[in-house]
């Protein structure tokens, strides 16, 4: 591409090369005069600088794994449940004494011997006989309780992945530079010139 030019300046040596060209022409056509004589003009070439952009490194793509990410959580997990312990009274007995009849009272016809040896028959009232008689009675029956214990629960930590395992398309432009090189405008020519004197 071109972008600028710069106009070529006639270079000493061509300019000295061009009067050397004249000075023996004009020599060779033996001096001569007037509107017949004609010098050999040499124009040099004329020179130019360019800017071109040329590219270092093409267009790249590059793929870079970024792993995954993960984060700590707290869990409240139960490690025991709810309990009911049972608590069991036994029964209360008590010994009771108490008077019972052993024999009632009763009559019996008792035959015994007087002084004199005579037969003798009466009735003989008994009293009633009593005794006592212990036995063990229930005060309070046996009962169950319930005590009830919570449940248990702690703090545990696991590790869960936020983001999984990704691959990243970076795309890297083109890396391009600009140079400047010579180039030729226009060649050089020669062509006749009147000669004036």
């Amino acid at each position: 591409m071109l972008r600028s030019l710069s106009s070529g300046i006639i270079t000493a040596s061509s300019l000295a090369a061009a009067l050397v060209l004249g000075a023996s022409a004009a020599q060779a056509g033996g001096g001569c005069r007037g509107s017949a004589c004609y010098n050999l003009v040499n124009t040099p070439p004329v020179y130019g600088t360019i800017d071109e952009t040329y590219q270092v490194r093409p267009a790249q793509v590059q793929r870079r794994v970024v792993p995954a990410e993960y984060e700590s959580v707290t869990d409240t997990v139960m490690i025991a449940p709810e309990r009911r312990i049972p608590h069991h009274r036994a029964a209360v007995y008590e010994t009771v004494t108490e008077k019972v009849l052993v024999a009632p009272a009763s009559r019996r016809w008792e035959v015994t011997r007087d002084a004199w040896g005579n037969t003798v028959g009466c009735w003989v009232d008994v009293p009633a006989r009593y005794g006592y008689q212990s036995r063990r009675v229930e005060v309070s029956p046996a009962t169950v309780d319930y005590e009830t214990v919570p449940a248990v629960y702690t703090q545990r930590q696991r590790q869960v992945m936020v983001r999984p395992t990704q691959v990243v398309r970076d795309e890297i432009p083109a890396v391009y530079e600009t140079r400047q090189r010579q180039v030729m405008v226009s060649p050089g020519s020669q062509y006749w010139s009147r000669a004036r004197y």
